[in-house]
């Protein structure tokens, strides 16, 4: 079987090169303008972009919240076995440990 069966018993065309398809070449200057491409964020994106920013403003560790809580420890005034059961509990649900 050669090529020239399957092309006429199909109409499939063969292949041609580039050159000929109809397609232009590319410019022969080296200096050929080019259209530059812009990228544009939507509001909520921005929005979003803002508040990520002003979260890792925030810093991890509550300073006066654990020196209150290291005060209570200090003196007895802090129920210390539920709120432990609760912390392991959440950072196992959190799955930390």
């Amino acid at each position: 079987m050669n090529i020239q069966s399957v092309v006429s018993a199909y109409g499939a065309t063969p292949y041609e090169p580039s050159a000929k398809s109809g397609k232009k070449a590319a410019p022969d200057n080296a200096t050929a303008v080019r259209e530059q491409e812009q990228v544009e964020f939507s509001d909520t994106s921005l929005n979003l972009q803002k508040l990520r920013t002003l979260v890792d403003a925030i810093p991890d560790i509550r300073i006066q919240k654990v020196e209150e809580i290291k005060m209570k420890i200090k003196y007895n005034g802090y129920p210390m076995e539920s709120n432990l059961y609760k912390a392991v509990k959440h950072m196992v649900e959190q799955k930390v440990i």
